[in-house]
């Protein structure tokens, strides 16, 4: 009777421990869901002190398009350029962070190949990329990252890059490029 009453206690035990555990993740899913709904809620009635003009409220988009910008930059820095056009729209419009502004693939594969040409690469990372979809259906990946440039004549300078790339039908139709030497 003893060994019978300690297997009966340990299913109570076990089934109270797989109940208790199903309404905590029952009610985890729920509360979770609640504020999901408060976060778009609240979203809706931000009003913002300095209005976006672009638009306001993006959604995480898919890979297909970091995929392309990590091809885009891995062409630059092997320096095929014919590839490197491939991922550029006709029509597309770069704005560099010294002001430039390129229109057209034929002008951005040039200055690519101007820019990229006279340096290497070394020690690249990505320490953020993020795809985004604006609420206009616009498409971007936004890219945080780093290398190493060495020059024809042996200098190093580290540097870091914040890029916003822009996309249509899988194609680059804008980038916006901004950047800075690392001081060490």
């Amino acid at each position: 009777m003893l060994i019978n009453q300690k297997t009966y206690n340990m299913k109570k035990i076990t089934l109270s421990l797989f109940v208790i555990a199903g309404l905590i993740s029952c009610n985890s899913g729920t509360n979770k869901s609640a504020e999901n709904s408060e976060m778009t809620q609240e979203a809706k009635k931000l009003e913002h002190i300095y209005k976006p003009t672009y638009t306001d409220n993006f959604k995480i988009g898919g890979q297909e398009n970091v995929m392309i910008a990590e091809e885009f930059h891995k062409a630059g820095f092997d320096k095929d350029f014919e590839k490197l056009g491939s991922y550029i729209s006709d029509t597309a419009v770069f704005y560099g962070e010294d002001g430039t502004t390129l229109k057209g693939k034929a002008a951005i594969v040039d200055y690519m190949k101007n820019s990229l040409s006279e340096i290497t690469i070394k020690n690249y990372s990505i320490g953020a990329i993020i795809p985004v979809v604006g609420e206009n259906g616009h498409q971007w990946v936004d890219i945080w990252d780093q290398a190493e440039i060495v020059t024809k004549d042996g200098k190093s300078i580290k540097y870091q890059w914040a890029d916003a790339f822009r996309f249509e039908n899988g194609k680059i139709v804008m980038f916006l490029g901004y950047g800075k030497a690392i001081k060490e």
